[in-house]
């Protein structure tokens, strides 16, 4: 497995799974302030309360600091990043287990094979409440587990690489997870994620990809033309694709078809013509019926698939 580059951090004890590395400093804090409060006479009055789920209060700081991560805001401030549901935390836990600050389950998850996976990975779990889990969940019917990561990631190497993938402003998070899929499933040796395309740390895209878009080195905020000199420089030939090309990928020379950089666009409006037209070749999908355009990561797992098979 390629190496990923990450900052150091302390991990904490594997057996201690109510050791909550997000609450630790709201529960001095609480613990300060109960001992300094004195107690209430158990005969006073109390004050009828609000469901837990409606009260902000209730919620822990730390708590509010894991759901911020669903924006790019949060994600940017905190340097981590939310995995959720049960493959892909299984992914996680099995491939990238030091990026994972922690993993979090609702009181009621009962599936055994994935606490046992998380546990043989060494990793922390910690219980929530339905309400605390339903603040965090970006899915209506949630699986009741996610984990918190922190966002690092492999850049690509040009000079080793083969098949890159090029995306221009796709905006979907569910197409971008696909495509990172079809990344893992051909061989792609690297994506670089123009300007305009959604944050590869989304957690749409997380779940998009099943969790394995860390597996593929990327690089996101990339101008794509100032990208194209560095990668002819490297030997790639850049390939978009065009419904009104004359050719298909399989139709490239043994040369052009040596390291492909492959040219990936808008959902909508396909890729910009400024950056298109400085493709070395266009190249169609041959259909057998008049179809305007395929879903962009459909059309990428067909075009990875034919350079998979040209590589033999």
């Amino acid at each position: 497995m390629k190496k990923i580059l990450r900052t150091t951090y302390s991990k904490p004890a594997a057996d201690d799974e109510d050791d909550n590395p997000w609450a630790n400093r709201t529960r001095r804090t609480e613990k300060k302030a109960t001992l300094e409060k004195p107690e209430k006479p158990v005969f006073a009055k109390r004050e009828p309360r609000e469901p837990r789920e409606l009260r902000d209060e209730a919620d822990p700081p730390w708590l509010k600091t894991i759901s911020s991560l669903a924006t790019e805001k949060g994600r940017e401030k905190e340097g981590m990043f939310l995995a959720e549901g049960v493959r892909v935390v299984s992914e996680i836990a099995q491939y990238h287990k030091d990026l994972v600050s922690g993993i979090y389950v609702d009181e009621s998850f009962d599936n055994d094979d994935l606490r046992q996976k998380i546990k043989d990975a060494k990793l922390r779990i910690n219980s929530l409440t339905p309400a605390q889990m339903k603040l965090v969940s970006a899915v209506v019917s949630g699986q009741g587990i996610f984990a918190v990561c922190r966002m690092a990631n492999e850049k690509p190497n040009f000079d080793t690489a083969h098949t890159i993938t090029l995306i221009d402003g796709v905006q979907d998070p569910g197409n971008l997870g696909s495509i990172f899929r079809n990344a893992v499933g051909f061989g792609v040796d690297g994506i670089i994620l123009g300007r305009g395309t959604v944050d590869p740390f989304n957690p749409k895209v997380v779940r998009g990809s099943s969790g394995c878009f860390l597996r593929t080195p990327f690089e996101a905020g990339i101008d794509l033309k100032e990208r194209f000199a560095l990668l002819r420089q490297k030997g790639f030939c850049i390939v978009a694709t065009s419904p009104y090309a004359k050719k298909s990928i399989t139709d490239l020379t043994s040369r052009q078809s040596k390291k492909i950089a492959l040219l990936i666009g808008n959902e909508g409006s396909g890729t910009n013509k400024q950056v298109s037209e400085l493709a070395d070749e266009w190249v169609k999908i041959p259909m057998e019926n008049a179809l305007e355009s395929l879903n962009v990561a459909v059309a990428h797992g067909v075009l990875s698939y034919q350079i998979a098979q040209m590589r033999g």
